[in-house]
């Protein structure tokens, strides 16, 4: 079974293979100047979003632009994707590379794909992955095989970060996680690795509106101050850029006592203090009913109710994070749901 599918392909090759079809038919609808993404369900119901192919051409050059990737070279940009053609960011990858004239690698898409040589040279200068992906790449050594990766798709918890971090120095692969929805055609700003500040691309402006939202706004994406559920700070990158950092979802604040947590910040500091009592397990901060304080801040955890473990990690997070926003309480959940993108439904 044929494990990837280089764009152009030639006239005399073989044909594709069935899992290709999804992505020839964006050809399709492309050719015929039409550009659909679907949203992943995250945040809402599913649905369908129409783009104009205008919009389509701004991201892909912001892209380009913003990674310094020469789209008037003799020789073309090498790019590599093992996202499926449902989601915004397989689309992206796929059109992007049509708009710009890159090549394109394109493998069977899978949790722990295998990344082939590019048709030239010994890197390919671009790819995007999701974090579940780029972990499985970095644990069988493939990043050396890649020259700048964006993340999108997921959440990266700190650790895999620290990690991916790590793994990325060793292969000389730039790491970048990437910020953005369907709605934006997938990211308007990214952060490499360990950098804690998203810088805008070229042609998006931000700002934050009066309850803390990210206003976007990415005129040639048609894009106008799109009020998101993201809740940021201005700050600055280590090289003095200006950026934004982001706390969390708004939707996903926890007011305990007056006190405002944003779970996502908590997880990032607690990170080091919980991984360690459990064995791999998923897990992430919520807010729970509290008699008194409103809201009580809970570490949700997957899995099987152990009252000894609750205890162990209640304490160690008593020690190492002893302030006023630290989880007071634990709960269990036999399985987590997920969205179809398989990014975890907060409950």
């Amino acid at each position: 079974m044929t494990a990837f599918w280089r764009i152009p392909h030639p006239d005399d090759g073989p044909p594709p293979p069935d899992w290709v079809q999804p992505f020839l038919e964006l050809d399709a609808e492309w050719n015929a100047g039409r550009a659909v993404g679907r949203t992943s369900g995250s945040t809402g119901t599913p649905k369908s979003v129409a783009f104009d192919p205008a919009a389509v051409r701004a991201s892909a050059h912001a892209t380009a632009l913003h990674f310094g990737l020469n789209t008037h070279s003799d020789s073309p940009i090498q790019a590599w994707s093992a996202l499926p053609a449902l989601g915004v960011g397989g689309r992206m990858m796929w059109w992007r590379t049509r708009i710009l004239g890159w090549t394109l690698t394109q493998s069977r898409p899978s949790t722990s794909p295998m990344v082939p040589e590019p048709a030239t040279g010994e890197r390919h200068d671009f790819a995007v992955a999701t974090p579940q992906q780029a972990a499985a790449m970095a644990q069988t050594g493939q990043l050396r095989k890649i020259r700048i990766l964006l993340l999108g798709g997921g959440a990266v918890s700190p650790s895999l970060e620290t990690a991916l971090q790590s793994a990325a120095a060793q292969a000389q692969c730039e790491v970048h996680l990437g910020f953005g929805m369907t709605e934006t055609l997938t990211h308007v700003a990214t952060r490499p690795l360990g950098e804690p500040v998203y810088t805008p691309l070229p042609g998006v402006t931000w700002s934050a509106d009066v309850d803390g939202g990210l206003l976007l706004d990415a005129p040639e994406r048609g894009v106008h101050a799109l009020h998101t559920r993201d809740a940021v700070e201005a700050a600055t990158t280590a090289s003095d850029s200006p950026g934004f950092r982001w706390l969390g979802r708004l939707d996903d604040v926890i007011n305990t006592g007056g006190l405002k947590v944003h779970p996502t910040e908590l997880e990032r500091a607690l990170d080091p203090l919980v991984e360690p009592h459990l064995d791999g397990r998923r897990w992430y901060v919520a807010g729970r009913p509290h008699p008194t304080t409103g809201e009580q801040v809970t570490l949700v955890v997957e899995g099987e109710a152990n009252a000894q473990q609750a205890e162990r990690l209640l304490a160690a997070v008593a020690q190492g994070h002893p302030h006023p926003d630290r989880p007071r309480a634990v709960v269990w959940m036999a399985r987590f749901e997920e969205t179809g993108t398989g990014k975890v439904v907060r409950r």
